[in-house]
């Protein structure tokens, strides 16, 4: 007896649903976003074995680099338009609403307070051929020509819940990164994170 032969038919799936719903994940990662400006300069950090991480807010940034100059930043863009009508009410300088919100977008910067304003107002292809030449301090922490003393205070003023990170780099000499703890202990700053590169554990290593 003959088998019977079962008629195939051709299957078929309606994608569009995916589809749209692929596009909506697409448009919504994109309209929240946020832009993510250029550091002011490169920084190749040591690498370590620490499974402490560094808070992903309410973060102060202090950066040294190879070059020794010291760089500043904080997060949240409030927080930053704070931080400058501080500093510019201390120091008798007045910025525009536009050279605020410039100011917010930059992550760190690394340039003395008489210069910021012009920096501010250069535009974006200009600022990114300028080398900043970093935030002035001193070996005292409290001079009166040591900058990052102002930026420290006055970011605290803006957000009081800010903790500090120090990200330096791996050629960085101890002088400058002296002076940089200098400033914060002339405040009575004695607790801070260090932002190094991961590396893996040796066999056997346990976290604390």
């Amino acid at each position: 007896m003959p088998a019977v032969k079962i008629k195939r038919a051709s299957s078929s799936v309606d994608m569009t649903a995916m589809t749209d719903v692929a596009f909506l994940l697409l448009t919504f990662f994109i309209l929240t976003a946020q832009f993510r400006s250029q550091d002011a300069a490169s920084i190749d950090t040591p690498s370590s074995i620490s499974g402490i991480k560094v808070p992903d807010k309410d973060i102060m940034t202090i950066g040294l680099g190879k070059d020794g100059k010291v760089y500043f930043g904080i997060d949240n863009q409030n927080n930053r338009i704070a931080m400058l009508e501080n500093i510019a009410a201390a120091k008798g300088i007045t910025f525009s609403d536009k050279e605020k919100k410039e100011f917010a977008l930059m992550s760190n910067f690394g340039l003395p307070i008489a210069q910021l304003k012009s920096f501010l107002g250069m535009p974006k292809e200009q600022q990114a051929k300028i080398k900043q030449p970093g935030i002035p301090t001193d070996s005292t922490g409290a001079g009166a020509t040591n900058e990052l003393k102002d930026w420290v205070f006055n970011s605290r003023k803006a957000n009081n819940d800010l903790r500090i990170a120090l990200k330096g780099d791996n050629l960085a000499k101890f002088p400058e990164f002296k002076n940089v703890l200098a400033t914060l202990q002339a405040q009575n700053i004695n607790k801070f994170n260090l932002i190094t590169g991961t590396e893996a554990p040796p066999a056997g290593w346990k976290a604390d």
